[in-house]
């Protein structure tokens, strides 16, 4: 684990660096709640203070500070949402997928996909710089990666980690990610996925090493569990979404979404009420009923998470909203967007709520 130091006795070691070797650069944090500088990446409410500043990384993991007249030009790393410089492994699409998309191969593993990423410049600049929020959208909430060009005194410029330093899961963990979350709940962790790359098949060597763990990618089952896991809950494993049962009881059978947004079993119209039947961060598993067997074979599709009575008529309908893993990543839109639909409502089993 890298070293982190106080600010002070850090600064007070500027005078004597020497940059006799290229030096390796890393972006640091550090927040409100601590206090120390570290490598390690952000997780923050919206709203909270951190700052980012740029070391030297040294042996043994020794971080020691840029010399007085370094200059720092300040640089956002911005995942893409699509393939535009290399071919997609599915012909004919642009979206990421580790996985086949569509047809009777449908999730069939195909390799790791090859993610892309732009570095564009922070109009602020200085040694420091201080992050509130992922962005306008979403409340302030998802992830953001930071990387710096360093201008030293000797006239070399040096860069920290940045949207090049990528390996076969995507970016870097030596890019430094600061992930903003609306609140301490489920709903709350989820939004830190704003922003990450929607990945088909999102995979890893184990759950530590996953994509979803890493933020560089996931898909709609991996992002609700990587939600829990980031929260702390680390026995949860990845699973997909006929694995749900696991983790989740049912809380209705399979209802269809009708056109005008209202709720049908096998029965007749069926009322689910929120805060009694229905509360914010339930499931729902969604099988694309338009979309015919031979395009999507598996018998549910999809996964997402409901957040709130969109249309405030207290009850559950296509109106509300639900947060999913869309083509371009995590979004929030009613549950009923894409056609005729079969659901089933789901809890978090007692834990992990």
């Amino acid at each position: 684990m890298a070293r982190v130091y106080r600010y002070g006795l850090i600064a007070s070691l500027a005078p004597a660096l020497a940059f006799a070797q290229p030096a390796a650069l890393r972006v640091v944090a550090r927040t409100e709640a601590r206090s120390l500088w570290s490598m390690r990446p952000v997780q923050a409410r919206v709203g909270e203070d951190v700052t980012l500043a740029v070391m030297t990384l040294g042996p043994r993991g020794r971080l020691d500070p840029l010399p007085e007249r370094a200059s720092v030009r300040w640089r956002r790393v911005v995942p893409r949402t699509e393939h535009r410089d290399h071919p997609s492994p599915n012909p004919g699409l642009t979206s990421f997928s580790n996985a086949v998309l569509f047809g009777p191969r449908h999730g069939r593993w195909i390799g790791y996909d090859r993610l892309e990423y732009d570095t564009t410049p922070v109009t602020a600049g200085g040694p420091t710089l201080s992050v509130r929020d992922a962005g306008a959208d979403h409340g302030g909430a998802g992830s953001s990666w930071y990387a710096a060009e360093v201008a030293l005194p000797d006239g070399r410029t040096l860069r920290t980690p940045d949207g090049d330093t990528v390996d076969a899961l995507g970016l870097s963990p030596s890019v430094m990610r600061v992930s903003f979350r609306t609140g301490d709940d489920f709903l709350g962790w989820l939004s830190t996925y704003f922003h990450v790359t929607s990945v088909f098949g999102s995979n890893g060597g184990t759950d530590a090493t996953h994509q979803t763990d890493r933020y560089t990618g996931a898909d709609c089952a991996d992002v609700m569990v990587g939600a829990l896991r980031a929260s702390g809950r680390r026995a949860v494993r990845y699973t997909s979404v006929a694995g749900i049962h696991e983790y989740a009881v049912a809380r209705t059978r399979v209802l269809r979404v009708e056109p005008d947004g209202s709720l049908r079993g096998e029965r007749g119209a069926v009322e689910l009420r929120w805060s009694t039947d229905v509360l914010p961060g339930d499931l729902v598993t969604i099988d694309y009923a338009d979309a015919g067997g031979e395009a999507l074979p598996r018998a549910w599709d999809h996964i997402g998470a409901l957040v709130a009575d969109r249309n405030g008529n207290g009850v559950l309908d296509g109106a509300d909203t639900l947060r999913h893993e869309a083509s371009t990543g995590l979004d929030d839109t009613p549950l009923r967007h894409a056609g005729a639909m079969r659901v089933v409502l789901w809890r978090w089993r007692e834990g992990l709520r």
